[in-house]
């Protein structure tokens, strides 16, 4: 089996650097070939995803977080390559949802041994995203969380940052259309899923399906800072969503618009701003799971 490995230093706090050779010990030993390369930035994670999607390799296998695999599929040839991950990030929400073992062997087995599923792959202004994108509230944590938490890891990063950010916010005036209806609301923030959760295990799209074919929104209304607060730990079950101040739907496609822009934050990355419709891509990926 060829593999091109790529990954990411920078991922999990460094955690993808000192288990990197570990994970390639293992591949060899069990006959794989593989072109194992470190992105030097953002766009080259990209661009080498890319590149080895095309052609020449079995499975592109990327070793990095939910961010790592956010850039890799940025532009990755959906029809033709076939992507697998080694899950080495903070909170690697999408490799829990899928399957992935987070465990070095459990994961290379999974390469190896594994099956190939299809995936949905969502679309933001026509950039492409796998777990969960936001507006708002939760744009700005996600924010504050990459520029000012390079010392916590998982769950205690959005945590954090929520406790930092809260203070100084104030609902957003939006545009939306949900299925086709237009309507104007104040929101504190706005979410739409591909698969269920974020941030370590919060499962703040809890009913979404990574193969359903549709998008899971979820809208966070006017409401106190304080019931905010109070209301957020429910999303770690789910509960949340009970909540009289969120609302849920399903659908294809979901439009927002603002007066003034807001940044949109997908999988921990940014990745446009408002106006912005989020929809499906029209392929899905290949994705190697147990």
């Amino acid at each position: 089996m060829k593999l091109k490995m790529i990954f990411n230093p920078t991922a999990g706090r460094g955690r993808a650097s000192r288990l990197i050779g570990r994970a390639l010990a293992y591949l060899r030993e069990r006959g794989a070939e593989v072109d194992c390369v470190p992105s030097a930035s953002p766009a080259d994670l990209t661009r080498i995803a890319a590149e080895s999607s095309r052609g020449g390799w079995d499975r592109v296998v990327v070793c990095g977080g939910d961010g790592s695999l956010h850039l890799a599929v940025r532009e990755f040839d959906l029809k033709n390559g076939t992507l697998a991950l080694l899950p080495l990030g903070s909170g690697d929400d999408f490799a829990r949802v899928v399957g992935i073992p987070r465990t070095i062997i459990g994961a290379c087995d999974a390469i190896l041994y594994g099956q190939t599923i299809t995936v949905d792959v969502a679309t933001a202004n026509g950039l492409r995203y796998l777990g969960v994108a936001g507006l708002g509230f939760d744009s700005e944590v996600a924010a504050y969380a990459n520029a000012h938490t390079t010392w916590l890891r998982g769950s205690l990063i959005y945590l954090y940052s929520i406790f930092r950010v809260l203070p100084r916010f104030t609902p957003r005036h939006v545009k939306l259309t949900v299925n086709g209806s237009e309507r104007a609301e104040e929101i504190m923030f706005a979410c739409v899923g591909n698969s269920r959760q974020y941030g370590g295990g919060i499962r703040i799209t809890p009913d979404a399906k990574v193969d359903d074919g549709l998008l899971d929104l979820l809208l966070v209304h006017r409401t106190t800072r304080l019931q905010l607060l109070k209301t957020l730990p429910r999303a770690y079950t789910g509960s949340h969503v009970r909540s009289a101040f969120v609302e849920t739907a399903r659908g294809s496609q979901f439009t927002f618009q603002s007066e003034h822009p807001l940044e949109v934050y997908a999988d921990g990355e940014r990745l446009t701003q408002t106006p912005v419709t989020f929809a499906l891509d029209a392929e899905k990926l290949k994705i190697v799971v147990p």
